[in-house]
């Protein structure tokens, strides 16, 4: 009896080790995906919080790396957006919208648009991806000049020092800048999408995820959650 009691015992903690491990493509967009907190970032919180019994480990890479791979069936699951002609199923982690619209440098008039022709000779910093992403297809077609970024900081800092008229931008993070930068910036009347922390599954991959789960809030609990999370390095 003793004899199996210890066996027993002693594949215990194998079975444990064993627990899979599911990579998640991320870029650097603090505070949704990042390297620099423990938990990867308010993203990460509400995809662990979405799914408790599995594990998720983040693989942040540049922007372009992202979409290559995406485009090339080299991911599972990723917060990077599959884009178009790669097949995907969408999860939906958080209850709200993330409005994506421009910023430029404060001015007194509007900063909206009907359509992005309009905006044709700006200049526009963009997170860096594929000549042929979605974006970079709208805003070449209607005439804009792209300056491709590896960081929406970097996107900030061109605007703010003229190196471009406008840059791609979150109403979340705009409203995380400071009273001081803010109020050199203006945030865009239009949108150019608003969609909720989504999860993309690469269908290839059957990672039985279970499909009851309920979306989480961004703010305020899990907002304080991911700004208090140690951060890495």
């Amino acid at each position: 009896m003793f004899r199996w009691l210890w066996l027993l015992l002693s594949v215990l903690p194998c079975a444990a080790q064993t627990t899979e491990v599911y990579d998640v493509i991320a870029i650097e967009y603090p505070p949704f995906t990042t390297s620099k907190t423990v938990d990867g970032g308010l993203a990460f919180h509400i995809l662990q919080q979405a799914f408790p019994d599995y594990k998720f480990r983040p693989h942040i890479v540049p922007p372009k790396r992202a979409y290559h791979m995406i485009q090339h069936g080299q991911w599972c699951l990723s917060f990077y957006p599959s884009g178009e002609g790669v097949a995907s199923h969408k999860i939906i982690l958080s209850e709200q919208n993330i409005v994506i619209g421009l910023i430029r440098r404060q001015q007194a008039k509007p900063f909206k648009w009907q359509t992005l022709d309009e905006l044709s000779g700006s200049r526009i910093a963009i997170l860096r991806s594929g000549d042929s992403s979605p974006f970079s297809n709208k805003f070449n077609q209607a005439g804009l000049s792209i300056t491709y970024t590896e960081s929406v900081q970097q996107s900030v800092d061109l605007v703010l020092r003229q190196r471009v008229d406008m840059a791609m931008y979150d109403d979340y993070n705009f409203a995380r800048l400071t009273t001081a930068v803010r109020g050199q910036l203006q945030f865009s009347e239009t949108s150019l999408l608003q969609t909720p922390v989504t999860l993309f599954t690469n269908p290839s991959c059957q990672i039985p995820l279970p499909k009851n789960h309920q979306p989480k809030p961004l703010t305020p609990a899990n907002k304080l959650a991911a700004d208090a999370a140690p951060r890495r390095g």
